[in-house]
Formats: C-alpha cells, sequence, structure tokens
C-alpha cells in the first residue's frame, strides 16, 4: 500500500558552513614570524661569538674572515646548492610525467 504523501527518501538539507575566519592564517603569520625572528637574533648571536679570523682559499680566492661568517656562508651556499638540484630534480620528473 502506497501513500501518495509519503516519500521514500527524506528531503535533501543543505548545510552551510560559515567561511573559515583569517584567524587560523593569521596566527600561523605570526608564528612564522616569530620563528623567522628567533632564527635572525641565533645567527647573529652566532656570528658574534664566532670572531676569530680564519684564511680560506677557494679556487684561486684568498679571504680572510670571521669564523662566524664563513661558517654561515658556507650554509647559505650548501642550501642554495640544495635548493637548486631539488629544483632540477623536480623539472626532471614533471617533464617525465608529461612523457609518459
Amino acid at each position: 500500500m502506497s501513500n501518495p504523501n509519503y516519500d521514500a527518501a527524506p528531503p535533501a538539507t543543505t548545510t552551510t558552513t560559515a567561511p573559515a575566519s583569517g584567524s587560523g592564517r593569521k596566527i600561523s603569520t605570526i608564528l612564522g614570524l616569530i620563528l623567522a625572528a628567533l632564527l635572525v637574533i641565533a645567527l647573529i648571536v652566532f656570528v658574534v661569538q664566532n670572531t676569530e679570523q680564519v684564511h680560506i682559499e677557494f679556487f684561486g680566492l684568498n679571504l680572510d674572515m670571521a669564523q662566524g661568517v664563513a661558517l654561515l656562508l658556507a650554509a647559505v651556499v650548501g642550501f642554495l646548492i640544495a635548493l637548486l638540484s631539488s629544483g632540477i630534480l623536480r623539472l626532471r620528473r614533471k617533464v617525465r610525467d608529461r612523457h609518459r
């Protein structure tokens, strides 16, 4: 027996949620800035505490600089090399995947 006023499926209901507030984004931005500021302070302390002069010879360059600056420069160069090589590997993978 069927009832014409009875629907087999309940009516579809739509629920709306309020858009995500920007407070989460603001908090992560503030935390990122605080972390960056702490890193800069730590690097300044590192350079100031390692002021002993060192002599560096590299591909014909003869440099005399503070030990902290030399180590920081070496770390920056290493970071740039890693960034460049990871970018090249990512690009090669993308090209390889397109050719498949």
